[in-house]
């Protein structure tokens, strides 16, 4: 049963479940919605004109800084953090888990702190001695490829041959990641990713992890290293 709870012409709340149950929308100074299977009831929201503080500023920052960050890789927070997230959403449960290691202060600003965020855990074995370095490419619409290895492994429960690798290259300078999800298996040792060509000139920060042949375990995500994709002179 809904119920209108009006309180003016214009101002209108809706009771989903009778006159002792959480209302939706506004009513007055009220505003209704539902949140984690619970009814949640706030006032509004004034813009307020004070001016922030450091200390205000530098939370919003941080704040904005990682939430961008992981809503452009959210294809592979969504499986990486899956497993934790249970009533959340798996990019605010990695949200939480990477804020105290997330950043780094430079010249009295914050920037990600690149090699010290997840985007996946789990129990899957992490590559064994990782490393990423610059392959090359003949084609004028690419700038080349950055190329992954790692050594071989024993196979355990949590190790196997046929676990399916997954690999991060993110660009800070346009905010645009290349993913490359559960494409080759653990046993192949290297893949390259290949690179648009307007990442030339850019700092690449790269990650991999594995999960299992099936998809349904994932392990942690590591960061590689960063590779610098220099300009090429042409004449």
């Amino acid at each position: 049963m809904q119920v209108a709870l009006s309180l003016s012409l214009f101002e209108m709340g809706i009771l989903r479940s009778g006159i002792f149950g959480g209302f939706r929308k506004k009513a007055g100074p009220l505003v209704g919605r539902r949140g984690r299977g619970k009814n949640i009831i706030t006032g509004l929201h004034h813009l307020s004109d004070k001016v922030p503080t450091k200390l205000q500023q530098d939370a919003k920052d941080r704040f904005s800084l990682l939430t961008s960050f992981l809503s452009t890789i959210s294809e592979l927070v969504n499986i990486g953090f899956k497993h934790y997230a249970k009533n959340r959403r798996p990019v605010n449960v990695a949200h939480s888990y990477n804020y105290s290691n997330a950043f780094v202060m430079v010249d009295d600003h914050y920037l990600l702190n690149y090699p010290k965020i997840v985007y996946s855990r789990g129990h899957i074995e992490t590559p064994d001695s990782a490393q990423v370095f610059l392959g090359n490419s003949s084609l004028v619409s690419e700038a080349g490829s950055v190329k992954f290895s790692w050594l071989p492994q024993g196979q355990s429960v949590y190790c196997q041959y046929t676990d399916l690798a997954s690999f991060l290259v993110y660009n800070p300078e346009k905010s645009k990641a290349i993913i490359e999800l559960n494409v080759i298996d653990r046993y192949s040792l290297e893949y390259s990713v290949m690179l648009p060509a307007d990442f030339e000139g850019d700092v690449l920060h790269c990650y991999m992890n594995f999960a299992s042949a099936n998809g349904k375990v994932v392990g942690d995500s590591v960061y590689v290293g960063a590779v610098y994709i220099g300009v090429v002179e042409v004449g």
